[in-house]
């Protein structure tokens, strides 16, 4: 069975040596100890979203201030490219699903969009609640799949404000549209090893519009197949983070 994984704040991190003893925050405490049922005595891995690993011991299983003694420490390399994932946001809870389960797979940066036929709309005060909850979608994504690096969730924008305001593409950057275009690539023929960033762009329910569609085209997405079936939204993304992972790394 796998160390349990318990989070820590920046401020924590700085602290984070061999030998030193750190109190975990009451919320990953009650986790911890409530909630996963650890005890003294039990092997914790300690992330905190920028690169940090460290190995500790629980030395005081209390629900509102466990302290762990740190075993050792390692800093794990940012991963290379980079997976950033523009999805025009599908209704509902799905968002928050593909958030978590794309964290999950590796993604470095979530974009969400507010596309034509985007059925989830955002006033300001649902902007703030959402980042919060995406926020914590992606710290508990860490902490299920070890992935040390957090991932960035930017706010929602508009896909006209958004491909508007996209930088000319840099050197080692791939922009992948998923598309169910005649003339998409498939995903196996492309050479994605020597890239430093990949920007993907994924369609909500319905997919872009043709308008949305040529925009991205003239920022230079390339079309791209993921297969010869249709995914959901939410399934789309998370395939794009898989393959890319198994084909660039």
């Amino acid at each position: 069975m796998s160390p349990q994984r318990a989070w820590l704040e920046p401020s924590q991190a700085k602290q984070c040596s061999t030998g030193a003893q750190i109190k975990l925050s009451p919320e990953e405490s009650a986790h911890v100890v409530r909630s996963q049922r650890a005890r003294r005595g039990d092997v914790l891995i300690l992330i905190d979203g920028e690169g940090l690993l460290a190995e500790g011991k629980l030395i005081s299983a209390d629900g509102d201030g466990a302290m762990v003694e740190v075993v050792r420490t390692r800093t794990s390399p940012r991963p290379t490219p980079e997976i950033h994932i523009a999805q025009g946001m599908p209704k509902g809870g799905t968002m928050d699903d593909l958030v978590r389960n794309v964290c999950e797979a590796g993604v470095s940066v979530v974009i969400p969009l507010e596309t034509a036929r985007c059925e989830l709309k955002l006033d300001e005060e649902r902007k703030r609640t959402k980042m919060l909850r995406w926020h914590q979608q992606a710290i508990e994504a860490c902490k299920q799949s070890g992935n040390p690096w957090l991932a960035h969730i930017e706010t929602p924008l508009r896909f006209a404000e958004w491909i508007e305001k996209l930088p000319t593409r840099t050197e080692g950057e791939i922009r992948l549209l998923g598309s169910l275009d005649f003339d998409a690539v498939a995903i196996r023929d492309l050479s994605l090893k020597s890239s430093s960033k990949i920007l993907w762009l994924i369609g909500p329910e319905g997919d872009l519009t043709s308008a949305e569609q040529e925009a991205a085209r003239v920022a230079g997405f390339i079309p791209v197949s993921l297969g010869p079936t249709v995914l959901r939204a939410e399934n789309a993304a998370l395939a794009c983070v898989a393959i890319t992972n198994a084909l660039a790394r």
